[in-house]
């Protein structure tokens, strides 16, 4: 059996999470970042950490490719300037991570990869650019591509509890809205076995069991820790104040369907907001503790 080597573009938020992932089921990894701390602590886990002027040679590494490099208006960067050593390297697949935002906003209805994409603004129109992109490559090339559209990212670093502890929650409430968000730990699982068995290419949704509003995930959290938090501010009497990638957030508003993931590759780790908090939570009075 070869050995399965993946060069990550983009070693990102979620890239720990995903290398140890790797690691522990035997596949090598190399990837490109110029994040300081990032490239200390991936170079400790094993990780070859190669710098953005070395995308070629970080490619000539690999059997498989995941590629987290935002695109731009003009799509997906990575396909623009580098489909040539893709083509030459030894790549048999491609997982690309996209976003649930490329659905635009369906009114609180139910999306699944079948829906119309009805992207907007510049941010989910590059998106859509981005996965056309990887589809016409793929295609062209007849290399199988996996495109992951994933929903709200959570975590050890970026959770609701990591924020009302440090003070940090003003919750907004707006009737009817509703997200989907995915645990890292998730994400890394998903990928990890698609890495293994490179046998599924087109689009699959990255998300949870349960769309629920961000004061449900707030209420919640501020529950199992026994915490008050401040009261909610109505997104209709603040909206105007508040940053445009918030905005984009709160005028978008779907139900993300995740049957074909489960189908896929089996019920998730965390299937809602609640199983993902509540281990994030035990996680953090573990750590307490040990350091006591």
């Amino acid at each position: 059996m070869s050995i399965k080597k993946v060069s990550i573009l983009g070693l990102g938020n979620i890239s720990y999470e995903l290398c140890l992932d790797f690691f522990k089921n035997g596949i090598k990894v190399y990837g490109v970042t110029e994040n300081f701390d990032r490239i200390k602590s991936l170079i400790k886990l094993g990780v070859k950490v190669y710098n953005r002027n070395e995308i070629s040679e970080c490619l000539s590494n690999a059997n498989r490719l995941i590629i987290t490099v935002p695109p731009d208006i003009k799509g997906c960067p990575i396909m623009r300037n580098y489909f040539k050593e893709i083509t030459n390297s030894n790549v048999e697949w491609i997982g690309y991570l996209s976003s649930t935002s490329v659905y635009g906003n369906h009114e609180g209805e139910i999306v699944n990869e079948n829906s119309e994409c009805k992207p907007l603004n510049e941010k989910e129109i590059s998106r859509y650019k981005g996965e056309e992109d990887i589809q016409n490559f793929s295609m062209k090339y007849s290399i199988p591509a996996e495109i992951f559209r994933v929903s709200g990212i959570y975590g050890s670093s970026r959770n609701i509890i990591k924020q009302i502890l440090a003070n940090k929650i003003s919750p907004l409430y707006k009737k009817n809205h509703v997200f989907n968000r995915i645990h890292e730990k998730d994400i890394a699982r998903v990928l990890c076995q698609a890495i293994l068995s490179i046998k599924n290419a087109g689009i699959v949704n990255l998300s949870d069991n349960l769309p629920a509003s961000q004061l449900e995930v707030i209420n919640y959290g501020a529950k199992i820790m026994k915490a008050s938090i401040p009261k909610f501010k109505s997104y209709e009497d603040v909206h105007i104040s508040i940053s445009e990638g918030s905005q984009r957030f709160w005028e978008n508003n779907r139900r993300v369907n995740n049957d074909l993931l489960k189908k896929r590759y089996g019920e998730l780790i965390f299937p809602s907001y609640k199983e993902g908090l509540d281990y994030i939570y035990k996680d953090y009075l573990l750590t307490s503790l040990n350091k006591d």
